[in-house]
């Protein structure tokens, strides 16, 4: 989808074709819950369970190659010890970078279609102090 048909387009269609995007692409229907990945944190994955696909970011509808550093571009399908399904977005827009709302909260909005009722953010807090380092929990 290009950046002209994305902000064409209803954003809850959009966010729905991004889900069957990855519900094809993954062979998972329905995820249970998505984690949003901030800077640092793109190996916290690989602690929650088995990566069973990984999809270039650029390939899903609505979504782009990062620009901020620190960002994996990849969504993941992870199967947890438990046997859940977690959407890992290890892509995401930041307002600054001047794309618009709709492009910041895609990923929220396709979490949801993909069935996600359940949202686990993090961030990059480096900045607020020196002294942390990249993917140091606050």
């Amino acid at each position: 989808m290009s950046t002209t048909e994305f902000l064409n387009t209803d954003p809850f269609d959009a966010a729905r074709a991004a889900a069957d995007y990855i519900a094809e692409e993954t062979g998972v229907d329905a995820h249970d819950v998505a984690l949003v990945l901030g800077s640092g944190w793109g190996d916290a994955a690989e602690l929650i369970g088995e990566t069973t696909a990984t999809l270039s970011a650029d390939e899903v509808p609505g979504f782009t190659s990062p620009s901020v550093v620190g960002h994996v571009g990849t969504i993941r399908s992870v199967l947890t010890k438990e046997g859940k399904r977690a959407l890992v977005l290890g892509a995401r827009t930041h307002y600054y970078e001047g794309k618009g709302v709709r492009a910041v909260v895609h990923g929220v909005r396709t979490a949801a279609a993909a069935g996600c009722k359940t949202l686990v953010l993090t961030n990059g807090c480096g900045g607020l102090n020196e002294d942390w380092t990249p993917a140091r929990p606050c």
